[in-house]
């Protein structure tokens, strides 16, 4: 489930908005030139993982995604087999969290990464936004390995 953050600026100022999923722009994957704000807590997946995912296309990679944090791939309000949006969809609405309002981190994101909400790093942990930020690196980690191994195997290019 993809949630729109806005974080509340003092005195009448515009809300700003907070980026979570996908990253779509044509700026390669390893050089991180798109400034943003993301939620306190988000995890941002990296693009060669994302297109790993994705068998070499970010499109399909983010898809994935997707998939697998509880949404449909394009923009549905359920995930699959009609179940909702998880046990934390519902946690931050309107800038909010349950402990108040959701506080905005600047990072520098490059095209292809994919920023999970902190909603959806806790489902990943079982709750736990520490335990899913390991559970995501140890993720990241195997997908990169699986990657390379299927990379080194694969066949060269056919000659005419």
């Amino acid at each position: 489930m993809i949630t729109k953050y806005h974080v509340p600026k003092p005195h009448g100022m515009k809300k700003m908005h907070l980026h979570v999923g996908p990253i779509h722009s044509a700026v390669a994957g390893r050089t991180d030139h798109l400034p943003m704000h993301v939620p306190s807590g988000s995890y941002v997946i990296p693009a060669d993982i994302i297109s790993s995912m994705g068998e070499g296309n970010t499109i399909n990679g983010f898809k994935h995604m997707r998939r697998m944090f509880g949404g449909s791939p394009y923009g549905g309000s359920s995930g699959p087999y009609g179940q909702g949006a998880g046990p934390y969809g519902e946690a931050v609405q309107n800038g909010k969290a349950a402990g108040g309002e959701v506080s905005s981190v600047p990072i520098v994101a490059a095209g292809g990464e994919y920023v999970l909400s902190p909603e959806e790093v806790m489902h990943a942990g079982d709750g736990d936004l520490d335990m899913g930020h390991k559970v995501l690196d140890e993720f990241v980690k195997r997908t990169r390995a699986q990657a390379i191994k299927t990379l080194k195997a694969l066949p060269p290019p056919k000659r005419d």
